[in-house]
């Protein structure tokens, strides 16, 4: 049975406006489309992530007991975005930790070495918002500028 079976009447579908996000909702039909910035590409891979959990629930009652270790390789930095997206995701589905902080401790072109931490998913304590099923390439970018990094991801819900 999956988790978000049984869940509808629980959902949120209001999203708090919270202030000095580090990414912002975009419009795109019956999915979930973030832009997201950084003034590194470290930072723009952190807030990819928190744009991807945050979407998910809300993280507020999210404490930093348990961690994941990612070591991930990728073809191009745009794929490496995007494996790092779907890695987290596949731990979020198999392991069921709500993922809150993330430490990039190594970034090259093609290459990640990371940690994300979170809790355990429990439903009497976490507020669930939005099953997000998959990353997609549909409309994704990755780019640098004068003011740092942007990046654009759609979410399959």
């Amino acid at each position: 049975m999956s988790l978000w079976q049984g869940l509808q009447p629980r959902m949120r579908k209001v999203r708090k406006k919270k202030k000095n996000k580090p990414y912002r909702l975009i419009d795109h039909t019956a999915d979930i489309g973030i832009k997201v910035y950084g003034k590194t590409l470290k930072e723009l891979f952190q807030n990819a992530a928190i744009g991807c959990f945050d979407n998910i629930a809300d993280l507020d009652n999210v404490q930093l007991k348990r961690h994941v270790r990612f070591n991930i390789q990728a073809p191009s930095q745009e794929e490496l975005l995007l494996l790092w997206l779907k890695e987290l995701l596949y731990s979020f589905d198999t392991k069921r930790i709500l993922f809150k902080d993330f430490k990039i401790e190594e970034l090259k072109a093609t290459h990640l070495i990371a940690t994300a931490y979170g809790d355990k998913l429990n439903l009497k304590k976490h507020s669930v918002k939005e099953e997000i099923k998959a990353v997609t390439y549909h409309e994704f970018s990755l780019k640098h500028g004068k003011s740092g990094w942007t990046a654009q991801v759609i979410f399959d819900v």
